[in-house]
């Protein structure tokens, strides 16, 4: 009688262990989700500068084909001899296709050549370059971090100014149309996985948002990350 009565309270005792065992589990579980929801945000930030955007479009001069537009509006023509497009330049009249930094925004003066046809005018061929600003943002809907073009206004060499306002109007009509926005970063492309084999797994890096600031000399790009199992 005596050795049952050892073994019941032998069970009961083991029985209190085990629910304070996973009273202990739940309360860790409990202050771990906690903490994660108390710890600050995880920021990456990656910074360009001039040189880095300028270096870039030389390589696209270099290595690709100069980008070009098809000018549509106001009854324009194209024909093999005269398309009506605008094509980039590296550089014209001393103009060269470059981007800074000015009081918080991005500008860009953009080199071009182009040609116009039109039954009443015939084909106007035409040099210059344009002002621009690019304005960065978050889109939520994309999930990516967008550009958009801004023409402000047109310079034309030697060339009737009578035609600044309608290319103007054209040339930022095909820029909305088949450019605007350009997604520069989707948060998929700024995710990451990391193995980390000593501890037999891997993290996954989510990019939850990113945030573009544009200072005196650079471009910053804040990301958040959350780091989840992977």
């Amino acid at each position: 009688m005596m050795k049952a009565n050892i073994a019941v309270r032998y069970l009961g005792f083991i029985s209190i262990l085990f629910c304070f065992g996973n009273l202990t589990a739940q309360e860790s579980n409990a202050t771990r989700e906690r903490r994660a929801a108390d710890a600050p945000a995880a920021e990456a930030t990656v910074t360009v500068n001039e040189q880095f955007l300028n270096s870039f479009l030389t390589a696209m001069f270099d290595n690709l084909n100069e980008p070009s537009m098809p000018l549509t509006m106001g009854g324009a023509q194209s024909t093999a001899q005269c398309p009506s497009e605008i094509r980039l330049k590296r550089e014209v009249n001393g103009t060269r296709t470059a981007v800074h930094f000015e009081n918080g925004k991005i500008v860009g003066s953009l080199a071009f050549v182009g040609s116009y046809n039109q039954s009443l005018m015939g084909c106007i061929e035409f040099t210059g370059w344009a002002e621009t600003d690019v304005n960065l943002d978050y889109d939520a809907s994309r999930r990516a971090l967008v550009a958009r073009f801004h023409v402000r206004d047109i310079h034309l060499n030697n060339t009737p100014a009578i035609l600044n306002g309608p290319l103007l109007g054209m040339v930022q009509g095909a820029i909305d149309r088949r450019y605007n926005p350009v997604e520069l970063f989707t948060l998929e492309k700024l995710s990451t996985r990391v193995d980390i084999q000593p501890a037999g797994g891997a993290l996954q890096l989510r990019a939850k948002e990113v945030r573009a600031e544009v200072t005196p000399a650079a471009v910053t790009l804040h990301i958040v990350y959350e780091f989840v199992k992977g």
